[in-house]
């Protein structure tokens, strides 16, 4: 079974929306397509970064948490 790019479902997508098949779209309106679909990789692309960026500051987050918890047994043993 031969998957699709997730560009071609989007051309697929939008040519069923307009009612066009594929192969009849204008050179505008492929045009058209692929330009929309460089701004959608483009913010799926962000969504990846923030996504990365959001579970390295969960991270940080928990380890600061464990240090500080640390920090209180050890205090309480003195």
């Amino acid at each position: 079974m031969k998957f699709k790019s997730i560009k071609d479902q989007y051309i697929k997508l939008l040519s069923d929306y307009i009612i066009v098949s594929v192969d009849d779209l204008t050179e505008n309106e492929a045009k058209l397509i692929s330009k929309s679909f460089i701004l959608f990789q483009e913010k799926l692309d962000d969504i990846k970064i923030l996504s990365d960026e959001n579970r390295r500051i969960s991270i940080q987050l928990a380890n600061l948490k464990a240090s500080l918890d640390d920090n209180e047994y050890s205090n309480e043993d003195e």
